[in-house]
């Protein structure tokens, strides 16, 4: 992938306007964005909306790049080459997530206390070699591929001490390299504390930075952060763009990519997965799943508790719930209108198992799946988890009609 963008910017730096090289699809997103930068009409604060792997934080950290790029005529019309230029040192710096004028804030574990006559600001430097360790590699990973999820162990919210330190950092030093850029990941988990006090930074926005906050999780957030930002929505991405992305980005065979696109919604992120591995293969994980739950043998349901439960495999759950949801959303385009359903209907396990649950509540199971989903990125564990999931699965999707 690191090849392919290279061979981009190679070719786009000789052509003239605003590139988002790592952004996926989202063609209005990537206009309203242009025309901003080129403008000069900078928001001080965006929102981007979108489900998990619909390219908000590629986006952000693409017009980051833009913005930060050094080649400021270009933004002004004054030059013909391209924003970014890929070769200031603001270019080479951002792209490696270490511009001094570029911040990242995500959901991290909460520090050590501080040690005797230090403040709250002193506080987030109070992190383990361990806990660093993880968060650099994480950073590490971002850099590489923007779509990655920025998740640490323990990092269940966006913390007021992180919030504090950026008004400090903003109210006590001055910056002379032009703008400065914020990216709050999943701005939904900031707490009550740390969303009041990240408020009065957009109630009061220090000149030259850029906020840009990302969610999927849009009921979440507090209603007066809202109203102080520009919001984006992010479609899904469809189908043709996933294909073609996937053929030329990983060199994934057609008939593969043609698979692993339907199966994604929308999602970059789930199409690399699908095409990654053997869709067949893991879609009938789901569905012997389901079958277990649907036999109701109490220990059968333990067993599948301590299986998906065990710490090891917490990314696997995550993953097999992110196909669970695909296919019970299948099943449910087909229960609601098999006629028109012709692609769906060449699945008999879908076939059979729409034929079994015809009727039943799949938004309460989507939703379950969804809440599991959330508590697994909180860091909840993993068998109750799964507990919670299994029961409720069973209950709305298996129990008897009329009970």
């Amino acid at each position: 992938m690191a090849e392919l963008i290279d061979l981009l910017e190679d070719v786009e730096q000789i052509q003239p306007g605003v590139h988002f090289h790592n952004l996926i699809g989202q063609d209005r997103v990537k206009d309203v964005l242009s025309r901003a930068a080129t403008t000069g009409r900078i928001a001080h604060a965006y929102l981007f909306l979108g489900e998990v792997g619909s390219g908000k934080e590629a986006a952000a950290l693409d017009f980051a790049r833009i913005l930060l790029c050094m080649s400021e005529g270009d933004r002004k019309g004054q030059r013909s080459a391209a924003l970014p230029c890929g070769k200031c040192d603001s270019c080479v710096q951002t792209e490696k997530l270490t511009h001094p004028g570029f911040k990242v804030l995500f959901p991290q574990p909460k520090p050590q206390p501080p040690k005797e006559g230090q403040d709250g600001v002193d506080a987030v430097e109070q992190y383990t070699a361990a806990q660093r360790k993880q968060m650099d590699a994480l950073m590490a990973a971002k850099a590489d591929d923007y779509y990655t999820s920025l998740s640490v162990s323990g990092g269940n919210e966006i913390l007021i001490e992180h919030i504090r330190a950026l008004r400090s950092e903003f109210r006590l030093t001055s910056y002379s390299g032009g703008w400065r850029v914020v990216l709050i990941s999943q701005a939904d988990r900031l707490r009550v504390q740390a969303a009041n006090a990240f408020l009065k930074l957009l109630e009061e926005p220090p000149a030259n930075v850029v906020f840009i906050l990302t969610s999927s999780r849009e009921s979440r957030l507090l209603p007066t952060i809202l109203s102080r930002c520009q919001v984006l929505r992010f479609a899904r991405i469809d189908q043709d763009t996933l294909r073609d992305e996937l053929i030329a980005r990983l060199k994934v065979k057609p008939d593969k990519a043609d698979a692993a696109a339907r199966l994604a919604d929308g999602s970059w992120k789930q199409a690399v997965d699908w095409a990654r591995g053997d869709p067949a293969k893991e879609t009938m994980k789901v569905v012997e799943l389901l079958r277990d739950l649907l036999r109701g043998d109490p220990g059968r349901l333990d067993e599948l508790v301590d299986y998906w439960g065990a710490a090891s495999r917490s990314g696997d759950f995550a993953g097999m719930l992110e196909r669970m949801a695909h296919w019970l959303r299948d099943v449910q385009t087909y229960d609601a209108d098999p006629s028109s359903a012709k692609e769906l209907a060449r699945d008999e396990h879908l076939v059979k198992f729409a034929t079994f649950t015809e009727g039943r509540n799949f938004e309460d199971a989507l939703d379950a799946i969804d809440e599991a989903r959330l508590d697994i990125e909180r860091h909840v564990q993993t068998t109750l988890i799964a507990y919670n999931l299994f029961s409720t699965l069973r209950k709305v999707l298996f129990r008897p009609k009329g009970k």
